[in-house]
């Protein structure tokens, strides 16, 4: 029999003792109604005391109050971490459950790479372009060519956007789809059991109350709700996932490897590029949005989901928006190359960083007018191509006044 070391045995017991996440929340859910919500909230404060001599005490007004407001505080506080928790738990396993990339491999011009390509390539880190063909293979065998930040889940077996990693606490996956919603849980769930811990406390402290073994378990459960969230890291989860917009499959990168895709004079080429910082890091309020919503009216909504999970893959030339100094990098290396240019991210004077669109549009405009003077063809993309009719227009309206 093999001995087993006491800080390894600590880490069976606590795994164990996670994968019966969803027994303590369904216990905890139940017990904590029960004894706050019905049994101090309705009976208690709500509900008409029975005297020594046989007769019902009414019931005061201020009483009648604070139990309607505990209880909506109790409901707003469970329902959006228990509803969260069943939306997590339905995607992961019977929505997503034979998810596949989107099939348009060939419209983009900035993607992400293996960087085991490095050893195959070119002089200038160049690789042949294959027609309808992506630079990512999955390590573990599945059978399509992988889009930007699809990683493979060893527990459910499958390949998945933007995946984090698999809760065995609420037996769900964090991916695109749930990362809203696991948000939600990690927020609500801890204060619930905070605020039925304070409630649980000030019924038991109160002689009026009747029967306070519910409200002892109810203490205990919070407690170890309280205990799992801090075990389960549940706020450097929320910072890296929201303001750094790190998933877990990048932690241990030391740099992320994008492919340029390029028109040369033998055919299309990619060209491989290395990155130190987060191509996808669009900084801290862009990467709240990307999570919660572009709009504040979509934040309190667990099923309403950002921009990002219904234009996965469908963003022009790239899957999910990239950070301004990649759009800078292939501007500065690829345009000259061939005279494409991509629209840079979307302009970031909503959230009060970088140029402003008539600054964007100027030096786009002015980049253009450098090329062609130059010779080289150019293509534009977006607002590129409009400043290029609009000049045009007025070349062809001077021309017109002369003659």
């Amino acid at each position: 029999m093999t001995k087993i070391g006491v800080p390894q045995a600590v880490h069976t017991c606590l795994q164990v003792f996670l994968t019966l996440g969803p027994l303590w929340l369904t216990l905890y859910l139940s017990l904590a109604s029960y004894a706050n919500d019905y049994k101090y909230c309705w009976l208690t404060l709500m509900g008409p005391q029975e005297t020594s001599f046989g007769f019902d005490d009414p019931v005061a007004t201020a009483n009648w109050y604070l139990g309607i407001c505990m209880l909506l505080v109790s409901a707003t506080l469970k329902v959006n971490w228990f509803c969260s928790w069943l939306s997590i738990y339905v995607t992961s396993w019977l929505f997503d459950r034979h998810w596949t990339p989107p099939k348009n491999p060939s419209k983009k011009r900035i993607m992400q790479a293996d960087s085991s390509l490095w050893a195959d390539a070119l002089l200038g880190g160049r690789l042949v372009y294959e027609e309808g063909r992506r630079p990512r293979k999955c390590p573990f065998g599945c059978q399509f060519d992988l889009s930007d930040r699809v990683y493979h889940c060893t527990t459910v077996q499958r390949c998945l956007p933007v995946y984090d990693h698999f809760c065995d606490y609420l037996w769900s996956t964090v991916y695109l789809r749930t990362m809203k919603p696991y948000c939600f849980v990690l927020v609500f769930l801890p204060l619930d059991a905070v605020y039925s811990f304070a409630v649980s406390t000030a019924a038991l402290s109160q002689p009026t109350s009747r029967w306070s073994a519910p409200f002892v378990g109810s203490i205990l459960l919070c407690c170890l709700m309280i205990v799992i969230t801090l075990i389960t890291n549940a706020l450097p989860n929320l910072k890296r996932l929201v303001w750094m917009n790190t998933i877990g499959p990048e932690l241990n990168g030391e740099q992320w490897t994008l492919a340029f895709k390029c028109q040369e004079r033998v055919g299309w080429r990619l060209r491989l590029h290395d990155f130190e910082r987060n191509p996808w890091d669009l900084g801290s309020r862009a990467n709240f949005r990307q999570v919660f919503g572009e709009h504040w009216w979509m934040w309190p909504f667990f099923w309403w989901n950002p921009e990002r999970v219904s234009r996965y893959g469908n963003y022009v030339d790239r899957d999910l928006p990239f950070a301004d100094f990649v759009m800078a990098e292939y501007t500065n290396r690829i345009m000259p190359l061939t005279g494409v240019a991509i629209d840079p991210t979307a302009p970031s004077s909503i959230h009060g960083e970088g140029p402003s669109r008539r600054q964007l549009a100027r030096s786009s405009a002015d980049h253009c007018s450098q090329l062609q003077s130059s010779g080289v063809p150019t293509f534009h993309v977006g607002t590129s191509s409009r400043f290029q009719r609009s000049a045009r227009r007025r070349t062809e309206g001077h021309s017109t006044s002369r003659g």
